[in-house]
């Protein structure tokens, strides 16, 4: 078996990872020493309010540990995440990227994203930012493919995102990490983060601090109209965060500052712009919670969150002179209650409140709110329940979510699942519907949007095989009514309700684990025989545009002597179709992205660790489709670039 995953990676053929399972708590787990069915066996929380082993959970799951991420080298979670079945990327506009879901464009408002515990989305449009969370900070990554409204709400339509960054445990001191990057004309990224962790007798105090300058690109940008730009030093993305966290037995306190400027020549609308301009996405975020005990099967805990963010801001003051800012409360009180050892009970009522304001330099009626004013408020109140109980047929979990937004229609978002484990197999069945939640600017432009409604049905079954050898698959149907989509009528932007659309398809996964490494492998499928859609169709295909009909991947580490692993990574996509031209769409090539990292661990007594790694091996020419018809071309991607980490224990 050994040979056969090294002769594979050495012909780096397009197979791809299902990543490890993750524990609520990997402070001291260690994935590199863990067995096949440690990994399995882990705790995972982000398809439900109750602790399962991702076998049980009432989702399809994946759970990414920080050993997997840096032995990957990402420079991105877009290095992480499109190495996850289901998932992708597509350009939306003004070079920011976005992620699709199963073939489905994801990134206005459909997939959660979550940084300890902190709703990254903003609030206008939904989106979130991804290249703004530096994976040395990530301690693990939680991943439901699949409706999450069940929990959290209108954001989490077709995906979650969990990020839960490294605690005081995690980090043991002080370590400093720099990395730098470089292209075929100019640096990838130059990045350091600084991370302290400390354990008290009482509490626990974690800080990091991470600052990166990056270029996204450094080959040409072509426009639909022969307009060209080179992408070195226009493409620049600048990101700076601290995180704090605080622990004090039940109470949990975060501070995060997210300071994201990106810049593009590309525009919107516009062609191409006369210099490279900025747009800032600035965020604070801040929470406290604190978990009550009463008795021994009941515990309750209360929470408040609060951010304020300025996103897609600052781009010039003649093109686009709008900035706006926006404020986000959340007041939460959960409660969990243990029935027996069989069964469990979770519930709560949340209460939240976005408010935005236009600075006073937007003119007069340029997009303002509802009734010509420079601000808004809207409200939203939600209450949910889930119960789960095990019988000699398989666990029942039954869990449903009611918000009432006074912007839109109410919406209910119920899930029903069965899950088994049969020993070496494990089987789930889960039913549920979701919704996207229009954001502040969907209402700005079209202030009778419904919220669109979503229904899937998921089975997947999982066996091992051996002891090092675990193999699942999944199938899934999901479908959407009501769309939001975004459109251009004589050069205004405009939102509806369209329809209907969705996809079909399968996902396999596979892990191989030894003493001498792991490797990885997964398949993505997907078909879109009813989507309604025409913004979204590649010319009345079955497929959506810019993401692969078909995607493999694989994700490994090899170990080939003490404290020196090499680690393979690749995807290869298949069935690519997009604009290569105004109003034209084709089939676009075949391409394999391949990635060599080589870790170098324990040196100077344990206390420094040296990476170099080779990304995009074969310059393969990779470009971002975008996934609707917005008239934006194909944005190229990064050259082939090296790059080197240095990471050191105080």
């Amino acid at each position: 078996m050994k040979r056969l995953c090294l002769s594979s990676l050495l012909a780096l053929l397009p197979v791809s990872p299902a990543f490890a399972v993750a524990t609520g708590d990997l402070d001291f787990f260690d994935f590199e020493r863990a067995s096949l069915e440690d990994t399995l066996n882990l705790k995972t929380d982000v398809a439900s309010r109750l602790d399962f082993t991702a076998r049980e959970a009432p989702g399809i799951v994946t759970v990414i540990t920080r050993e997997e991420i840096i032995n990957s080298g990402a420079r991105s979670l877009v290095d992480v995440l499109r190495l996850v079945p289901g998932l992708d990327f597509g350009v939306d506009v003004e070079s920011n990227l976005g992620l699709g879901v199963r073939g489905n464009w994801a990134h206005e408002g459909k997939i959660l994203v979550l940084v300890d515990g902190q709703r990254y989305n903003e609030s206008f449009l939904g989106t979130a930012q991804l290249e703004r969370i530096s994976p040395e900070q990530v301690e693990r990554i939680e991943i439901i493919r699949g409706p999450g409204s069940a929990v959290y709400g209108g954001f989490a339509e077709l995906g979650v995102i969990k990020i839960t960054t490294r605690s005081a445990r995690s980090i043991g001191g002080t370590e400093a990490a720099l990395a730098y990057g470089y292209m075929a004309r100019t640096y990838g990224d130059k990045s350091a983060n600084l991370a302290f962790g400390r354990t008290f007798e009482n509490f626990e105090l974690s800080s990091q601090l991470y600052a990166a300058d990056m270029n996204r690109s450094d080959r040409r940008y072509t426009d639909f109209n022969g307009g060209s730009y080179s992408m070195e030093h226009a493409s620049e993305i600048h990101s700076r965060n601290l995180n704090i966290g605080l622990k004090n037995q039940g109470l949990n306190v975060r501070l995060i500052a997210d300071l994201h400027r990106t810049t593009q020549r590309d525009g919107y609308a516009t062609g191409i712009l006369p210099r490279p301009m900025d747009r800032d996405f600035n965020a604070y975020f801040a929470e406290v919670n604190r978990e009550f005990a009463v008795g021994e099967k009941l515990t309750v805990t209360p929470a408040f969150n609060y951010s304020y963010q300025q996103p897609y801001n600052g781009y010039d003051a003649v093109i686009y002179p709008r900035d706006k800012s926006s404020y986000f409360s959340k007041g939460t009180v959960t409660s969990e209650y243990s029935a027996s050892e069989r069964t469990k009970f979770s519930g709560g009522l949340e209460m939240s409140q976005d408010k935005a304001v236009l600075a006073n330099t937007t003119p007069a009626g340029y997009y303002y709110f509802k009734n010509g004013k420079d601000h808004i408020t809207y409200t939203n109140t939600a209450v949910f329940a889930e119960g789960v109980s095990e019988y000699p047929i398989g666990m029942l979990s039954a869990g449903a979510r009611y918000d009432k937004n006074e912007g839109f229609d109410p919406a209910f978002s119920p899930r029903l699942a069965w899950t088994k484990v049969f020993g070496r197999l494990h089987m789930k069945a889960i039913y549920s519907r979701a919704f996207r939640a229009p954001g502040i600017d969907n209402l700005v432009a079209n202030p009778d949007l419904k919220p669109e409604r979503t229904t899937v049905g998921e089975f997947e079954t999982g066996y091992k095989f051996t002891d090092a050898f675990f193999l699942s698959g999944n199938l899934y149907s999901m479908r959407i009514k009501d769309p939001i989509v975004f459109y251009v009528e004589n050069s205004v932007q405009k939102y509806g309700n369209y329809g209907r659309t969705g996809t079909d398809g399968f996902e396999l996964t596979a892990r191989l684990k030894k003493d001498w490494g792991y490797c990885d492998f997964s398949y993505s499928y997907y078909t879109a025989p009813d989507n309604g859609v025409a913004f979204y169709n590649a010319g009345g295909g079955d497929t959506m545009l810019a993401f692969a009909r078909d995607k493999f991947a694989l994700n490994s580490s090899l170990k080939l002597f003490p404290g020196f692993s090499a680690n393979p990574s690749a995807v290869y996509y298949a069935g690519r179709h997009g604009y290569y031209a105004a109003g034209l769409t084709k089939r676009f090539d075949n391409v394999l992205l391949a990635n060599l990292n080589l870790v170098f661990k324990d040196l100077l007594n344990g206390r420094l660790e040296l990476d170099l790694g080779v990304f995009d091996i074969f310059n393969s020419g990779y470009s971002f489709l975008q996934p609707y018809d917005g008239g934006h071309a194909p944005l190229p991607g990064s050259s082939r670039e090296v790059r080197t980490r240095l990471a050191y224990k105080f």
